[in-house]
């Protein structure tokens, strides 16, 4: 027991360094954020005012390239955040000013769980392409086992590609967490639900379900919103 325990210990290091090193080696290009907040039922208004007007100040924002706010369609106090800057330095340059540090500050009393930032880099990232209308926007936390990074990378990567071919796909993206390997995001855009539902009808996404479901570290963690304008 013991054993496996320093065994599973040295794999998940090993995992922090290559995450540290890719952060410090990506630093100059593109990042992408992705930020769930988790207010109280009653604060949901005011949470979507303050969460408003964090992504306007984000897109003057120098280096900014695309902030989309994001509100739970099941939960309407679950919000989220997804944000392209032109590099890290960008980003760090935005966080560090005065409107941030306001919206921090006056979110924080309406939270019901942690503010929870996850910085990532490109694996598979199509087009841009404006959303218009009210789409649906899906994003999914994938984690795959330590062992089977680089087989859970291309699976993923796969599948977002096939994707964005399906009839109403706005956006099918493969984003990877910078600390953490073997975690991914999985960002998409549909037009409406029916398109969404037709895809994960299909028989590629089944056989990428199944196959993944193996390797998969954890519960795959997929969640519908709409957009906040």
């Amino acid at each position: 027991m013991y054993r496996f325990v320093l065994v599973a210990g040295l794999m998940m290091a090993g995992l922090m360094s290559l995450g540290q090193s890719a952060f410090a080696q990506d630093a100059a290009q593109p990042l992408y954020v992705v930020t769930y907040m988790e207010v109280a039922p009653s604060s949901a208004a005011e949470a979507r005012k303050l969460i408003l007007a964090y992504a306007g100040e984000a897109r003057k924002a120098a280096g900014a390239v695309q902030v989309d706010a994001l509100q739970r369609i099941s939960d309407p106090g679950h919000f989220a955040l997804i944000e392209q800057w032109q590099s890290q330095a960008a980003k760090q340059a935005f966080a560090a000013t005065d409107p941030v540090t306001k919206f921090r500050a006056s979110l924080n009393p309406l939270q019901s769980a942690a503010y929870d930032e996850r910085l990532h880099a490109a694996l598979s990232v199509g087009p841009s392409m404006p959303l218009s209308g009210d789409p649906i926007v899906i994003l999914t936390h994938v984690d795959v086992v330590p062992t089977q990074v680089e087989v859970g990378m291309a699976k993923v990567k796969a599948f977002v590609e096939e994707g964005r071919t399906a009839k109403g796909n706005r956006r099918f993206d493969d984003v990877v967490q910078l600390n953490r390997k073997n975690h991914f995001t999985v960002i998409e855009s549909w037009e409406q639900l029916a398109d969404k539902n037709t895809w994960i009808s299909t028989k590629t996404a089944r056989n990428f379900r199944e196959e993944l479901q193996p390797m998969s570290g954890a519960l795959y963690d997929e969640r519908a919103y709409k957009l906040v304008r």
